[in-house]
């Protein structure tokens, strides 16, 4: 997550109270008597506490992150202290915060500043985002999923929640190749145990058969949990298409994508997309058996089915998606 930004606020706790119920009640222009109902309640923490639900997400821009520090002030002296009202002020944020970059950073604050809710207050983050249209601002946070999932307190079921949370919405983003991304860390972390993880992996298959900046085939299918479920059948049509990936040249492949044209179709895979796939894998696989060799372009052209004065673009292809490092005589 990013850095918390740092907030000191002055004055005894009855005072950071007073003025934070006086704001809020500006926001209802009733700050004096909204002030003097919580100064007369049981319980003034708790008070100025539901008050602000509904009211400071619509803060203006300028002020609601120092109207949610004073708010956070206040609630760490509560009995339940932070984690006690994150889930209701992330909740509030994510359905009611008008400037989505405002909100974003105050639950980024709220989520530093948590330890057993932070799960939640992540999910929260998610749902702004959607709201918002600003998902891509959270797509630096894939990468560090498995450190968060090993942070997070919560249940298997609620962590796999999460994670498949995120990746539909990168899904509904079109974000693909981080949706994918996600994928891999759900099957990796969360285990084939899940209910759902043969769906996952299923996904995540057609996925790599179909994005051409992801060529890395072995992140995949050397998962323990994907092995599993491949060896156990689980996976089906899905279990064959992966290991036709791992073991098919260019030729195999057209002879398999023929014999299961209706399977493939039913599995979402893109017929051109999967067999431009294959033949990049197909050149790296030519590569590394001819390692510090010349391999000629007619050798190229005739494993992969193109014409030979088009196999520099695919040389180029195959370098530039990390499958091989090579150099071409002209």
């Amino acid at each position: 997550m990013g850095a918390m930004e740092l907030f000191f606020v002055d004055g005894e706790i009855s005072t950071q109270v007073e003025e934070l119920a006086q704001f809020i009640g500006q926001q209802n222009q009733s700050a004096a008597s909204f002030a003097a109902e919580v100064a007369q309640s049981s319980d003034p923490v708790q008070a100025v506490l539901t008050a602000s639900q509904g009211v400071l997400p619509k803060v203006s821009e300028d002020k609601v992150e120092a109207a949610y520090n004073q708010l956070f002030a206040i609630a760490r002296t509560g009995e339940s202290g932070i984690d006690g009202v994150a889930a209701a002020v992330a909740k509030d944020i994510s359905a009611n915060a008008e400037s989505g970059v405002a909100g974003l950073r105050v639950l980024n604050n709220l989520y530093n500043l948590a330890t057993a809710a932070q799960l939640t207050v992540f999910s929260e983050m998610v749902v702004l985002a959607v709201r918002v249209n600003m998902l891509p601002t959270l797509v630096p946070l894939v990468s560090q999923l498995p450190k968060l999932l090993a942070g997070w307190t919560g249940s298997a079921q609620q962590k796999a929640d999460v994670v498949l949370e995120l990746r539909n919405a990168l899904d509904s983003a079109q974000l693909g190749n981080e949706a994918y991304a996600t994928e891999l860390v759900f099957l990796e972390a969360i285990g084939a145990s899940d209910a759902r993880a043969a769906k996952v992996a299923t996904s995540a298959i057609v996925r790599f058969a179909n994005l051409s900046a992801v060529c890395d085939l072995d992140a995949l299918a050397s998962l323990d949990n994907v092995q599993e479920l491949s060896q156990n059948g689980q996976l089906g049509s899905a279990g064959e298409l992966l290991n036709a990936l791992l073991e098919c040249d260019f030729e195999q492949w057209q002879k398999y994508a023929t014999a299961n044209a209706d399977a493939l179709k039913e599995l979402g895979v893109d017929a051109d997309k999967a067999t431009d796939k294959i033949r990049l894998l197909t050149v790296a696989s030519i590569a590394a058996e001819h390692l510090g060799q010349d391999v000629p372009f007619s050798k190229v052209s005739q494993a992969i089915g193109v014409e030979e004065d088009d196999i520099e673009m695919w040389i180029i292809d195959v370098v530039r998606s990390g499958l091989m490092q090579g150099k071409m005589n002209q």
